[in-house]
C-alpha cells in the first residue's frame, strides 16, 4: 500500500470531486482547490434570486454497473434525479410542396428520441459536486499557479495567496488539458504524446429568460450535431427548458447550446452578439423573443484526441502526480467520474 497520507486536488469538477471523496473515504487527507467561486466546473448552473439555468452539462447518463449504482445512491440522497422531460430531435424537411399555394416551404418536425434514463442534479446541476465535498477541506476562489517537488513533498502557490504553508505527499491534478500548460514540466516525459494528441474545442451557451411558459413540443430538443454541422444548418446544437428538470424554480428559462461552426466562426464576437444571434434561431424553432438573454464562453466544451487513449488517468509513482479528467475518456459525467475515482484506486494500491 502507498505511504501517501495527504493528496492536493487542484479542480473541483466532477472528476476531482470523484477522486477526493474515493481518497477521503480511505483515509487520506484531502485538499482541493478551485479557482472559481464554487465546485462543480462545467456541471454549473447561473442561478439569481429570481430565475435560474443548467448552462453547461445538461443531463448525465449512467451506462456502468458501477456508475448506475452511484447514480442511484445520489437520487437516494437526494442529490439527482432522473428527468422526465420531452427530449426530442429535429428534422428538417426541405422542399415539402406547399399545396394549393404552390411552390415548397421547409417544415420542422420534431421527433421524440428513444426512451433514455436521463439523471440532473436537484435543485441544480452543481449540487451533486458540492454535496459530494461537503464533508472535506475546498478552497474556492484559490489559483494555483506553482507547484514544485522539494523533499519528497508537493509545494503550492496561488495568485491570490502566495505560496501555500500546507505541503502534500500527492499533487493530483483535474483540469482541462490546455489549463495544464504551465506545469507540464513537472509531468513525465511519457505523457506528453498522451497529452499533445488532445484538442478542445469552444462552445457558446446562451441562458434566455420568458415572461410565462413557452408551448412548445419539446423540453430538450438536439437540433443538430454540435460537433459537425451541414451547410447552412441551425447556429444552435441544443435547446432545453429549466423547469422540466425536478427541483427547478423560478421564471421561465431556456438554455441555448451553439453549435460548433457557430461558435468557431463567433468564438470572438461580443456575448451581447452571441445572444441576439442564438435567441433569434430559437424563434425559428417557434419560441418568442425572450425578454432577457446572457451568453457564456465555455472555452473547453468539447474534447477529442487524435489517438486511441489507454487510460482515463495518468499517475506517475515516483513524483506522486496525476491528472484525471473527463478529457481523458468519454467526455461526459461518467467519464469524468471514472477518471477520478481510478486515478484514486490507482494512487491508493499502487506502491510508493
Amino acid at each position: 500500500m502507498a505511504t501517501t497520507q495527504s493528496v492536493a486536488i487542484v479542480g473541483a469538477g466532477m472528476a476531482g470531486a470523484s477522486a477526493a471523496v474515493s481518497l477521503h473515504s480511505a483515509g487520506l487527507d484531502v485538499t482541493l482547490f478551485e479557482k472559481s467561486r464554487g465546485p462543480s466546473g462545467r456541471m454549473s448552473t447561473r442561478r439569481t434570486d429570481d430565475w435560474q439555468a443548467d448552462h453547461g452539462a445538461q443531463y448525465f447518463t449512467a451506462k456502468s454497473p458501477a456508475f448506475q449504482t452511484e447514480v442511484q445512491i445520489w437520487c437516494q440522497k437526494g442529490w439527482a434525479a432522473l428527468w422526465e422531460g420531452r427530449i426530442a430531435k429535429l428534422d428538417l424537411i426541405k422542399g415539402r410542396p406547399r399545396g394549393k399555394e404552390g411552390g415548397t416551404q421547409d417544415d420542422l418536425l420534431f421527433e421524440p428520441t428513444p426512451p433514455t434514463p436521463r439523471f440532473v442534479g436537484t435543485p441544480r446541476m452543481t449540487s451533486i459536486v458540492a454535496s459530494m465535498l461537503a464533508p472535506l477541506t475546498l478552497n474556492n476562489q484559490t489559483t494555483i499557479t506553482g507547484a514544485q517537488r522539494v523533499n519528497g513533498k508537493w509545494r503550492l502557490s496561488s495568485k491570490e495567496h502566495g505560496e501555500l504553508s500546507q505541503a502534500f505527499d500527492a499533487l493530483v491534478w483535474a483540469i482541462p488539458r490546455p489549463q495544464l500548460e504551465p506545469f507540464e514540466g513537472l509531468f513525465p516525459n511519457n505523457w506528453q504524446q498522451t497529452l499533445s494528441s488532445i484538442q478542445f474545442a469552444p462552445c457558446w451557451a446562451v441562458m434566455a429568460g420568458f415572461d410565462s411558459p413557452l408551448d412548445l413540443p419539446f423540453d430538450g430538443l438536439f437540433v443538430g450535431r454540435p460537433d459537425n454541422p451541414q451547410p447552412g444548418a441551425s447556429p444552435l446544437s441544443w435547446v432545453a427548458r429549466t423547469l422540466s428538470k425536478p427541483g427547478r424554480t423560478g421564471q421561465e428559462t431556456w438554455t441555448l447550446h451553439a453549435s460548433y461552426g457557430f461558435t468557431q466562426q463567433h468564438l470572438n464576437d461580443a456575448p451581447e452578439v452571441v445572444a441576439e444571434h442564438l435567441s433569434q434561431a430559437f424563434q425559428s424553432l417557434g419560441a418568442p423573443a425572450p425578454a432577457w438573454a446572457i451568453a457564456h464562453r465555455w472555452l473547453y466544451a468539447l474534447a477529442d484526441s487524435t489517438q486511441a487513449l489507454t487510460a482515463n488517468h495518468l499517475w506517475d509513482e515516483a513524483s506522486q502526480l496525476g491528472v484525471c479528467g473527463d478529457w481523458l475518456t468519454s467526455g461526459r459525467v461518467e467519464g469524468a467520474w471514472q477518471s477520478g475515482s481510478q486515478l484514486a484506486s490507482q494512487l491508493l494500491h499502487s506502491p510508493k
